[in-house]
């Protein structure tokens, strides 16, 4: 009787189209923190209050404060087995595409190629005012000098990611095309709560999903694994044959 990491190991070798979709969980051995789980950062902060688009118009200074030593803190970690994994599995062709719900770049450091970074990344920072883009190290070290970041012609400085009260950028319609092409999803370390990136499981079908806590989709998922990411990944890849970094 084959195991369930076997089991998922012959989905993978079967599929014609599969596909990653990672959330917060998969980052938390590399030292960043979920949103939702037990300890998760919206547990202990509104994130209305210091993540959302209406606090970065109205109250620039409570936005950066809040945000930018915790973003660069993101910024200095490292991939962990998981990453490691999911940009083996892409490059041995057992899957198409990894889609995040993370800002932290780790997937491409890692060595994935295509990756939907459907709520944006922390690489850059865009001028309001004249578009031009900066490192975000250039609204660190404006942050420093206790200054709100901003261009050189003035205008403000905003992260390229997606905040609350944001529209969905069009990376996440890609994600959306990519998905529907899919016959097979893993889910790994995310909640599949936040919408509407959690109405992508539903239109593959099969699904796979390691999570530590349940989700919404554990019923429905043809194999559940409530473990972290990185000990799915060794086992995974351990039935593979794979040796992660």
């Amino acid at each position: 009787m084959l195991s369930d990491y076997e089991a998922v190991a012959k989905l993978l070798k079967n599929s014609g189209h599969a596909v990653v979709l990672t959330g917060a969980g998969i980052s938390t051995e590399s030292g960043i923190p979920d949103y939702r789980g037990p300890q998760g950062l919206w547990r202990k902060y509104d994130p209305i209050k210091y993540v959302s688009r209406s606090t970065f118009e109205t109250d620039p200074k409570t936005f950066w404060e809040f945000n930018l030593p915790m973003w660069m803190q993101y910024k200095a970690a490292k991939p962990n087995k998981a990453h490691f994994l999911v940009a083996e599995l892409e490059r041995l062709g057992f899957i198409k595409a990894v889609i995040t719900q993370n800002i932290d770049g780790l997937h491409k450091r890692a060595g994935s190629k295509n990756v939907y970074e459907v709520h944006g990344n922390l690489e850059t920072v865009t001028c309001l005012r004249c578009h031009k883009e900066y490192p975000l190290e250039e609204a660190w070290k404006q942050f420093n000098d206790c200054n709100i970041p901003q261009c050189s012609c003035g205008g403000l400085l905003r992260p390229n990611v997606v905040l609350f009260e944001d529209p969905m950028p069009d990376t996440f319609f890609q994600a959306v095309r990519e998905v529907e092409s899919s016959d097979l999803m893993i889910v790994m370390g995310s909640s599949l709560e936040v919408y509407p990136v959690a109405q992508l499981p539903a239109m593959v079908s099969k699904l796979v999903v390691v999570n530590l806590l349940p989700t919404p989709y554990d019923d429905r998922a043809d194999y559940v694994f409530h473990e972290s990411t990185g000990e799915f990944s060794e086992k995974l890849a351990s039935v593979l044959g794979i040796k992660l970094s």
